[in-house]
């Protein structure tokens, strides 16, 4: 903490936090299998990347545009003394890359007869198998742009089988997290909290993932409740689900007890004024001498 005076700083930077808290998920048998990882380009790095090879896990990653692509010259290249160049690449960003990329995709949804839905398309997607200059090993990239919002995303794999619309359905369930903080920030208030030390953190972090942890368990036992599964709900929509019970519960309680009202108003009259504390003046008490030689020691 910078403002503990005479404390040395100490830091871990995000990638190797989040390294850590994937080997406790897999390791010591707590029921998280090796999967896919998805992150956003905060972790798209080499070192990072390089964690997720040595643990074995696949990934599919934004990336910044900050990266550049190799690519291979045509012809060999020479050096002024007549030797092959020790780089027979050049680079290239992402967007003069794509530009050569002749082949594009349109993803969305399909039409649903069923519900009525029509055919929503959302992305126009170009992909290539490339090697990148700051991140080792052949990956599928992806450009995704929006044209509704006009952005454009560029998301990284090494799964180098996968297509186009299997890449950017497995990287969209990394929504999940954003949902997290943002039932974290309006319901349970994660903004408002004042940190001052590491174990506030902590505590802050509980405080916050455990009521979300109930809520979804609350969630999954009404989707898996009766015969058949029904469709997961979202999390402000279980929070008004037990606000509407507990408002239902209310309303027939002074449906039923005439006098509930009348004890709730007393209660409520007996508590609305409150008078001021009245001062009273400061004034000497007495006097008291003491010699010189006790009031120096």
């Amino acid at each position: 903490m910078k403002w503990r005076r005479g404390k040395k700083l100490v830091y871990k930077k995000k990638y190797d936090l989040a390294i850590e808290m994937i080997e406790a998920a897999i390791d010591n048998g707590n029921g998280f299998p090796p999967c896919t990882v998805l992150a956003d380009s905060w972790f798209c790095s080499g070192p990072f990347i390089k964690e997720l090879k040595r643990l074995k896990l696949s990934y599919v990653l934004e990336i910044t545009t900050k990266n550049k692509i190799r690519v291979n010259y045509r012809e060999p290249k020479i050096t002024k003394n007549g030797k092959m160049a020790k780089k027979q690449y050049h680079l290239l960003i992402f967007t003069e890359y794509f530009k050569a990329v002749s082949n594009s995709l349109v993803c969305g949804f399909s039409a649903n007869k069923e519900t009525g839905w029509k055919e929503k398309a959302l992305y126009n997607v170009k992909i290539a198998t490339v090697r990148l200059n700051s991140i080792p090993g052949k990956h599928r990239l992806i450009e995704s742009a929006d044209p509704a919002w006009l952005t454009t995303k560029y998301i990284l794999t090494d799964n180098l089988t996968w297509e186009a619309a299997k890449i950017i359905s497995v990287y969209s369930y990394r929504w999940v997290i954003e949902e997290f903080f943002r039932n974290a920030k309006q319901l349970m208030d994660m903004e408002g909290a004042t940190i001052r030390s590491e174990q506030g953190v902590t505590l802050a972090l509980y405080l916050v993932s455990w009521p979300d942890f109930l809520l979804h368990y609350e969630n999954h036992k009404q989707s898996v409740a009766g015969k058949l599964t029904k469709d997961s709900l979202t999390i402000p929509s279980i929070v008004r689900q037990l606000q509407y019970e507990n408002l239902s519960a209310f309303i027939e309680r002074v449906r039923k007890d005439k006098n509930y009202v009348r004890r709730w108003s007393e209660v409520a009259r007996a508590t609305i004024i409150r008078k001021r504390k009245k001062v009273g003046k400061f004034v000497i008490l007495r006097k008291t001498k003491e010699n010189g030689e006790k009031r120096a020691a």
